[in-house]
């Protein structure tokens, strides 16, 4: 599962302000939670968190994007922002299944590779700090 996410980390200090950063520190905090409970309903509380953080921050542009940053341009950045966060939304969903089905070995193998994913979604989407 080879997705970058833009997600999941709070963003660096100087756009902790920003709509779509507060939006990745609801991700980020749902998904830290996730990570650590074994309790099924909770889990699957923390999925829809998640996915409704990731969801308002679709149509949001990465603060690197709109300043011109991104060597791809604004459009090809955009197309590939959403393309990761809709991926995104999607693993969150299959997350949350898993924890209604009580499957806790199928939540580990979806949450694991996310941790990579951030940092590959990080590298394109912001500036270096």
């Amino acid at each position: 599962m080879a997705l970058g996410l833009v997600v999941l980390a709070p963003a660096p200090a100087q756009a902790d302000d920003t709509p779509l950063a507060e939006q990745m520190e609801i991700l980020n905090d749902a998904y830290k939670a996730m990570r650590r409970t074994d309790d099924a309903a909770e889990g699957a509380k923390l999925a829809r968190e998640a996915q409704a953080a990731v969801a308002k921050a679709f149509s949001m542009t990465p603060e690197f994007v709109e300043k011109g940053g991104h060597p791809a341009g604004k459009e090809k950045a955009m197309a590939s922002y959403r393309m990761q966060t809709a991926q995104l939304l999607v693993v969150l969903c299959e997350i949350e299944t898993a924890f209604l089905a009580e499957d806790l070995d199928k939540v580990k193998e979806l949450i694991t590779p996310l941790r990579e994913s951030k940092k590959k979604g990080h590298d394109e989407f912001m500036e270096d700090e």
